[in-house]
């Protein structure tokens, strides 16, 4: 799995207070060894910290610098910033000033242990200090129901999958993301007698939608957008009278606020022609709003399609390809270009052993969704081969957060099902990733990506 570094910021150190009177330890010992010579009358031995939701912070105590150094993390540097204190002294010894009450242990506080001669000090001075965690993201899975439990079994009718904020939508029945307990109806006010050709969403959550009069290829196309939740009526996103903009759709970044992208199928054929609209904060890119992507691969082989999929609303940031190829499919990946035409791809190699040529499937039909988790970039791929669905969450360097292996469903293929799709959808609020599987008339399923330190 791949890890990374979490820094908490530091906080500045001040000076340390001068004791009132020295007891008689040897000073000059090293830092962190204990000192087993002299007096010992005047000593803190234990320093704990005690937080408002009932966790400790055990300190580090030194002698030979008087100091006591409180390692938190980011979490526990909040909290630090109203705690008490419990020492253990040295027999007979006290303390100024009281430990029991509330400070503020963000700042270098001094403590003074009196001997129990009443004569012989020492002052202590508290220091936090940053810990450096050692994080890695975690995927596990969630939440997996049958399309005849969620009451959405008619392949033709239910072939889409997207987030609107804390719900799932699949085709126009909207549902519990976290349960898939069923939650009402997609509001298409204004859009009642179009028909989609695809669904996507941006990691904030902000639902897109392709529709026109045939749920084909007819024109004009329509992107519509639930700019304000799944129960209000959608507005028009992007709009072409000329061209069907509504295949293999697929929405990163951020939509309405920031930078977003949306990108689709151009048509099928050798140089692999993509659209990818460049928006900022909801509108066409004053700059840079349109970019004809050409992958250079051809979308008219395999099933006849391709998609290609952002991590971020950065056009010159890391991409993400589903290919299919005649009897397989296939996976790539690219970060930036020289120009939107002239694009080097990397490929992916799959790791199911003797399923099709790349590892990927030995079936056509699949799909890809790009996002960026904790500053890395992944794809979330939802493959086939004749017997079996697979899901698989990758990076751009070809390591697999989740091994498709681990992930496989076993459904009889006959080739003529709708494309499987795959969504993700971050929730700030939890600090956690949601990739969503869709296979039109067979299942959900749900896996969620956190961060874990140790």
């Amino acid at each position: 799995m791949k890890t990374f570094k979490s820094f908490a910021f530091a906080v500045a150190l001040a000076g340390l207070t001068l004791p009132m009177a020295g007891c008689s330890d040897d000073d000059t010992a090293p830092k962190g060894e204990d000192v087993e010579r002299g007096d010992k009358a005047c000593r803190i031995e234990t320093f704990t910290l005690n937080f408002s939701d009932g966790t400790t912070l055990s300190g580090d105590v030194y002698d030979y610098d008087k100091s006591v150094d409180l390692s938190y993390t980011t979490a526990e540097f909040e909290m630090m910033k109203s705690a008490t204190a419990t020492l253990t002294l040295s027999e007979g010894a006290t303390v100024s000033p009281d430990p029991s009450q509330t400070a503020d242990y963000t700042q270098p506080l001094s403590f003074t242990v009196t001997a129990k001669d009443g004569k012989t000090a020492r002052t202590y001075t508290t220091k936090p200090v940053e810990k450096v965690l050692e994080g890695y993201t975690k995927v596990e899975a969630a939440t997996s129901k049958t399309a005849t439990e969620m009451g959405i079994g008619t392949a033709a009718d239910y072939k889409f999958v997207g987030g609107s904020g804390d719900k799932l939508v699949v085709g126009k029945k909207v549902f519990d993301y976290k349960t898939f307990a069923p939650a009402g109806d997609l509001n298409m006010t204004g859009y009642e007698d179009q028909k989609m050709t695809g669904m996507a969403n941006d990691e904030a959550g902000h639902l897109i939608a392709a529709v026109n009069a045939d749920g084909a290829s007819a024109v004009p196309t329509t992107i519509i957008c639930w700019k304000d939740g799944w129960d209000k009526a959608p507005s028009e996103y992007i709009k072409s009278e000329t061209s069907f903009i509504g295949k293999q759709i697929s929405a990163s970044g951020n939509l309405l606020e920031g930078a977003g992208i949306v990108s689709a199928m151009n048509g099928s054929g050798l140089k692999g022609a993509h659209f990818a609209w460049a928006r900022l904060d909801g509108a066409s890119h004053p700059e840079t709003p349109f970019y004809g992507v050409e992958t250079n691969v051809p979308s008219n082989d395999g099933n006849w399609s391709q998609t290609i999929s952002a991590c971020s609303g950065d056009p010159l940031g890391t991409w993400f390809v589903y290919d299919p190829e005649p009897g397989n499919g296939n996976a790539y990946t690219w970060t930036a270009w020289t120009a939107h035409n002239n694009i080097n791809l990397t490929p992916i190699p799959g790791v199911l052993s003797g399923k099709g040529t790349h590892g990927w499937g030995n079936l056509t039909l699949g799909s890809v969704r790009a996002f960026t988790f904790n500053g890395t970039a992944y794809g979330a791929y939802i493959t086939t081969g004749w017997p079996e669905t697979y899901v698989a969450i990758v990076d751009n360097n070809g390591e697999y957060l989740l091994n498709p292996n681990d992930a496989i469903t076993a459904f009889a293929h006959n080739g003529t099902e709708p494309i499987p799709q795959i969504t993700y959808v971050y929730n700030e609020s939890e600090g956690a990733g949601y990739v969503f599987a869709l296979e039109a008339g067979q299942f959900v399923k749900s896996w969620k990506l956190t961060v874990v330190y140790e």
